[in-house]
């Protein structure tokens, strides 16, 4: 009997020692976005271990293109630094925009940068030849810190 109690309070110890842990992990922060050609871009959101000092966070948004056949065309990294103190959040600085082709039929017609507020926002015009004629798509990333130095 004095087994049985002493298993069951450490189960339950176990229990209760793994619920923070679970609690305090971050959502994913991943988004998919799909067209009717098949293709489609995955948004992602990564938070740089470079800039933790308290009140100050920089991070990256993502954007992924993938053909219809899952085959990676070009990625777009929007790169932004942000101050934060539990009751507001200001983007302080965008730190870049940077393009990477993986298929060359694809290029960068335009791309710019702007900051308002607690959002920094990154904007493109990526063309490819189609049929010898150029079709622009128009492509915006936007990375967001809120009051708590959480980004999004």
């Amino acid at each position: 009997m004095k087994k049985r109690i002493i298993s069951l309070l450490m189960a339950y110890t176990l229990i209760i020692c793994l619920l923070p842990v679970q609690a305090l992990a971050d959502e994913p922060r991943e988004t998919v976005t799909r067209y009717a050609d098949g293709s489609y871009i995955v948004t992602s959101v990564e938070e740089s271990l470079t800039a933790r000092i308290s009140g100050t966070k920089s991070g990256t948004a993502i954007k992924n293109y993938y053909s219809n056949n899952n085959v990676l065309q070009w990625k777009a990294v929007l790169d932004a630094t942000f101050t934060y103190n539990g009751s507001s959040a200001t983007c302080t600085q965008v730190n870049g925009l940077n393009v990477t082709i993986y298929d060359s039929g694809w290029s960068v017609g335009s791309k710019s940068t702007s900051k308002s507020g607690n959002t920094a926002y990154g904007y493109l015009t990526m063309e490819r030849s189609i049929l010898g004629s150029t079709q622009g798509v128009p492509v915006t990333l936007a990375l967001t810190c809120d009051k708590n130095g959480k980004l999004s």
